[in-house]
């Protein structure tokens, strides 16, 4: 997704400036799609990075029940 998105910046950029030598629609080209484009990356940027805290946050609190498990049988006998 990143990827594509990635594209679609790069795409809208070079055609934006053929628009703005053809006095095309380029207020589209240069700025609404790329805008987009870059609101996307964003937001998969974040969306990743929550997954990366909540799988390290899981991984930190099976490590803790494991280590307090291990505590207490050790801590009987």
């Amino acid at each position: 997704m990143a990827f594509r998105a990635g594209i679609a910046l790069a795409t809208s950029a070079l055609s934006g400036e053929e628009d703005l030598r053809s006095g095309g629609p380029w207020v589209l080209s240069l700025v609404v799609f790329p805008a987009c484009s870059l609101l996307c990356l964003a937001f998969i940027l974040r969306n990743h990075r929550r997954r990366e805290r909540a799988d390290g946050q899981r991984e930190h609190d099976s490590a803790s029940s494991t280590a307090e498990t291990g505590e207490s049988v050790s801590s009987e006998r």
